[in-house]
């Protein structure tokens, strides 16, 4: 009976680098004419790396068919494993070329549009002033692609929202604090200087509101129900900062906001906080990393600042 570390070191001893190439290839493709070709191999070629691998694994990592080759369920995994080890080392290599440039590191920040705060530029800024030639990269989504980004390895962190799932999968996550929310239009919005209003009245007007995917806006659609017994029809559906800010000058829409990006925007006059009561409505701000993944001093001190920052 062989041991699993002794499977682990024959795993390891046998593995090529052009069989990682080829399985993130065949997970683009499905098709292994095309994926060697990709690849600058033969046919039968690649279909020897292939076989040599699943002999390794001891399982079918594919079903081949006349329309191509389908991914089984140890085949997706070992896709997927393959994508992150290619990342990891385009990662080492973006690493070593900063460093041999004289730069400290690098470090990959996902955030999304409903957890924008003044968290991230507080920390980049802390961060920059600590270690001035780290490179920091800074990419605004959504959900599924930030965690999809986040899991290849194209992300070293995400802040975002706690939300379960298979997108979740292999991921940590620390809660850093809670959100709270704010209802707000522009300033010239009918409602801008009213003194009270109920969630029940606004079923009715424009919104700006994240995917029905998001977890604010299943939050808010729960308590729209509870107070008001129906959704908001009329709605457009955006994860973007500067489109919502530029549609609530532009028409008379209302939108949620975080309270910390209400305090920043209304000092400037581009919105208004609108006195309705949302009741429920806070949400945990996360640090999501992936799990077992070893991290730049970069990276750790981005880390550091972020957990000082929310504290």
């Amino acid at each position: 009976m062989t041991t699993p570390d002794r499977a682990h070191w024959l795993l390891r001893s046998r593995l090529k680098m052009r069989q990682i190439l080829l399985l993130a290839a065949l997970g683009d493709l499905a098709n292994l004419r095309r994926a060697a070709a990709q690849l600058g191999m033969t046919q039968p070629a690649a279909t020897k790396l292939l076989h040599e691998l699943e002999a390794a694994l001891n399982v079918p990592l594919f079903e081949r068919s006349r329309r191509g080759m389908a991914a089984t369920l140890y085949g997706e995994a070992m896709i997927r494993h393959a994508r992150a080890l290619l990342s990891d080392l385009d990662a080492a290599r973006d690493e070593i070329d900063a460093l041999a440039g004289g730069s400290a590191g690098t470090v990959a920040v996902g955030t999304m549009t409903s957890t924008a705060s003044e968290l991230v530029p507080r920390a980049v800024a802390s961060l920059l002033a600590r270690s001035p030639d780290v490179r920091v990269s800074l990419v605004e989504g959504a959900h599924d692609m930030l965690m999809g980004a986040l899991q290849r390895g194209e992300l070293d962190l995400v802040l975002g929202r706690v939300m379960g799932g298979a997108a979740m999968d292999e991921l940590e996550l620390e809660v850093l604090y809670e959100d709270k929310f704010l209802v707000v239009c522009g300033p010239q919005h009918p409602l801008a200087k009213k003194r009270k209003i109920r969630l029940a009245d606004l079923t009715g007007q424009r919104w700006i509101l994240p995917p029905a995917t998001a977890p604010l806006r299943q939050r808010l659609d729960i308590l729209f129900m509870e107070q008001a017994g129906d959704k908001p029809r009329n709605a457009v559906e955006s994860v973007s900062l500067l489109s919502n800010l530029s549609l609530l000058q532009k028409s008379p829409a209302l939108a949620v906001m975080p309270a910390d990006l209400v305090g920043q925007f209304s000092g400037s006059g581009l919105v208004r906080a609108l006195p309705v009561p949302l009741p429920g409505l806070f949400g945990p701000v996360a640090l999501i990393t992936r799990g077992g993944r070893r991290r730049s001093p970069a990276v750790d001190a981005f880390i550091g600042e972020l957990r000082r920052l929310a504290r």
